[in-house]
């Protein structure tokens, strides 16, 4: 029964653990945008859902190449004002994202919440 037990709780563990903190949708802060970050065939991205800004295109890839590093995740971002990708990294606490986005020696921090 012991035995049981311990099988049923490991096969629980293994479908929890299974979705990635990033999955839902999140708000930029920005022009009322929201991201849906899901998770299809074992790539994680982000497209934009919604947004009040009428140059935002629905449906858009900006969030690629997601890859757990410990408790962060590492990837690719899309800015639309340059429109280029540059290196991000994803730390989840809580209902809040926090992005850095690197380009060469500079550094900037976004938060996105959770919605």
């Amino acid at each position: 029964m012991k035995n049981l037990i311990l099988i049923v709780i490991t096969l629980c563990s293994f479908s929890v653990f299974g979705q990635t903190q990033l999955n839902g949708t999140w708000n930029t802060g920005e022009d009322n945008t929201k991201i849906e970050i899901s998770e299809s065939e074992s790539l994680i991205t982000g497209t934009i859902k919604s947004s009040d800004n009428p140059k935002a295109q629905i449906g858009k890839v900006i969030l690629r190449d997601l890859k757990e590093e410990g408790n962060n995740w590492k990837g690719k971002i899309f800015a639309a004002k340059k429109q280029k990708w540059y290196e991000a990294v994803i730390t989840p606490k809580g209902n809040r994202l926090e992005i850095e986005i690197s380009v060469g020696f500079f550094s900037k921090t976004i938060e996105w919440t959770k919605i």
